[in-house]
């Protein structure tokens, strides 16, 4: 008889997400990923493989539901640059239901130095970041900007962003989150 799953997929990359996300890829054991997902480890692994292509496709998940989804909420009803300001004006406020920082950058320091693949995933993204900053940039209409200047303006506030995630997840009191702001909203004008 064929085996036949009994989950929700989206729910179970979820669960397994958020175990990445808090305790990053080596720090989650198998053991935790049964524990927050509910499935046994012979379902997981016939449903998403071993624990790398599980990782893999959370990382993914979280792509699309965290990155895609916060900005396109943050650009809905807003200027381009009250959209840019809202992205960081939420990052510093954090959200104490999720674990801090973010998983592309938790990723980017902890696996993407070691594997290929998951480096090209964290780039796609973070190109996918600084596009959103640049299409914002290229909208405003209070200043006007080149396109090198657009392009470098977005770098740079991605830097600040990823900067200001690290800092999150390392202490949400920091001095330097309120620096970061004042630094981004200096670069906006």
């Amino acid at each position: 008889m064929p085996w036949e799953k009994s989950y929700a997929e989206a729910e179970v990359l979820e669960a397994a997400m958020r175990a990445f996300w808090a305790k990053g890829y080596q720090g989650t054991s198998m053991a935790d990923l049964v524990a927050v997902t509910g499935l046994n480890r012979g379902s997981l692994y016939a449903g998403f493989g071993n624990k790398r292509d599980l990782f893999l496709r959370a990382l993914k998940h979280y792509d699309q539901s965290y990155r895609v989804g916060f900005l396109a909420l943050l650009r809905q009803d807003r200027s381009p640059r009250e959209a840019i300001l809202a992205t960081f004006d939420a990052i510093a406020q954090g959200n104490d239901t999720m674990p801090g920082g973010c998983l592309m950058v938790n990723s980017a320091m902890e696996l993407a130095p070691h594997d290929d693949e998951i480096a090209r995933i964290i780039e796609d993204s973070m190109a996918e970041v600084e596009a959103f900053f640049a299409n914002c940039l290229a909208e405003c209409d209070d200043r006007v900007r080149s396109p090198a200047d657009i392009s470098e303006t977005a770098k740079v506030l991605q830097g600040l962003m990823v900067g200001l995630l690290v800092m999150t997840r390392a202490n949400r009191e920091s001095p330097s989150i309120g620096a970061i702001l004042t630094q981004v909203r200096s670069l906006l004008g």
